[in-house]
């Protein structure tokens, strides 16, 4: 991150959980051909100065270099919050589990930066609180040391006593996905659906990005049609920055979304749909990951903030500068699709000729 390490906030991952339902040490699991735990020490090393674990048995994080600190009440998360308050010497924390695969270091900044006039910020998800992705201030010592010594752990009953901030994901868009920035793992089949999802391979996708009334959907549409045509299976993905509806009232399916289901899927012989609620949309990845497991190639329409290669589409009467170069120098920019010649470091494609766009795409992604 371009921003300064923050000096008065410790991040601390607890490492002290004795993993009975995984049946060996979740902290030290493989994943990627590193242990979990080393997803948030990167994390962190991102935003703090300085990064403990807290927990019993330092030993075995020897090789990992870092600093461990003892339970001084252990065999509870909340023994471990208060180890890591009482013992990190910083006005605040910053406490997650050991077994987060995912954590995101913009979403930790931005919770940590609500932290003035607070003893807690916690993020709110669909789920409930999330207690242990969360900001912690020495304000909270007094309540969390009685709830210790009356042999009460449940981390959340302090907070009617200190000053607390909820933090619902309306005011993380853009940053956290809850199906991903705040999972956990507790069980076996839990962390080989995660190994899954890394290991199996990432389909082939590329996003075509425009300002808006470029003609892009146009373009899209002849390039699915002419990909289709020489024998091709493709998905399409269209990101919409807005509320949308594709059910309609009156219907069986929208009278049980209406009613609250928070998925629902019908299904005909021929195609099926799901309707899928959600507090933040997931990451374009984790969407290809989960529903185009069975296509040979990905066309996404938008997505420009996404890690996706691009092809930017480009008419000479919507403007005269470009997003990806101008605007800004986006790395991923494969090449630009434009209705008038352009001198640049990509590939310039013509816009009303949708067989050499296609031939490109066919080029580098599915020969």
């Amino acid at each position: 991150m371009d921003n300064p390490l923050l000096t008065d906030v410790t991040g601390v991952i607890l490492v002290g959980g004795r993993s009975r339902r995984m049946g060996r040490d979740k902290a030290l699991l493989p994943l990627g051909g590193a242990p979990l735990v080393a997803r948030a020490i990167d994390a962190f090393r991102r935003v703090f100065a300085r990064t403990v674990l807290v927990g019993d048995r330092g030993e075995r994080f020897r090789e990992l270099g870092m600093e461990v600190i003892s339970d001084i009440h252990p065999g509870s998360a909340l023994g471990g919050l208060h180890a890591g308050l009482a013992r990190a010497g910083t006005p605040y924390v910053f406490v997650a589990a050991c077994d987060v695969p995912w954590p995101d270091s913009r979403v930790i900044a931005h919770l940590c930066s609500l932290r003035p006039g607070y003893d807690v910020v916690v993020p709110v998800t669909g789920g409930g609180l999330e207690p242990l992705f969360a900001v912690y201030g020495t304000g909270c010592l007094p309540a969390v040391e009685r709830m210790l010594r009356q042999g009460s752990c449940r981390i959340y009953d302090f907070y009617p006593e200190v000053r607390t901030r909820r933090v619902a994901m309306a005011e993380l868009a853009g940053l956290a996905a809850p199906e991903r920035t705040f999972v956990n793992v507790n069980t076996p089949s839990e962390f080989e659906h995660i190994r899954h999802l890394e290991e199996a391979p990432m389909a082939k996708a590329v996003s075509f990005v425009a300002k808006s009334g470029t003609g892009k959907t146009t373009l899209l549409e002849k390039v699915i049609a002419e990909l289709k045509s020489r024998g091709y299976r493709v998905g399409a993905i269209k990101h919409d920055a807005h509320r949308f509806d594709i059910d309609h009232p009156g219907k069986d399916s929208y009278r049980f979304t209406a009613a609250g289901a928070d998925t629902m899927l019908i299904s005909s012989p021929e195609k099926l749909a799901v309707v899928k609620k959600h507090e933040a949309s997931p990451p374009i990845e984790e969407l290809i990951a989960t529903y185009f497991g069975d296509v040979d190639i990905i066309i996404t329409e938008g997505f420009k903030k996404s890690g996706l290669p691009k092809i930017e589409v480009h008419r000479r009467e919507r403007s005269p500068t470009l997003l990806c170069r101008g605007e800004q120098h986006d790395p991923t920019l494969l090449a630009v699709a434009s209705d008038e010649p352009l001198e640049l470091d990509v590939p310039v494609l013509d816009l009303n000729d949708p067989k050499q766009v296609t031939d490109f795409v066919e080029e580098r992604f599915l020969k």
